[in-house]
């Protein structure tokens, strides 16, 4: 069985999704997000964008909740 990758910053839950990342952003299903090591992130807006993130080992991910305190 695969691993989750599930990562909760800030209240947000993200699927880490950087391994099919280009596959997803040519789906056009969803959007897709850099999330840096400070907890922040960034809308990919372009391929071009995506390809210097993962490039650069920037983990991708697909919100998929919010948790809310």
């Amino acid at each position: 069985m695969r691993e989750s990758n599930i990562k909760i910053v800030d209240g947000f839950v993200w699927l880490v999704v950087t391994d099919r990342a280009e596959e997803i952003y040519f789906s056009d299903l969803f959007e897709l997000y850099a999330l840096y090591d400070d907890g922040s992130e960034s809308l990919i807006e372009s391929f071009e964008h995506l390809a210097t993130e993962i490039e650069k080992g920037i983990e991708i991910g697909v919100e998929v909740g919010h948790i809310n305190n």
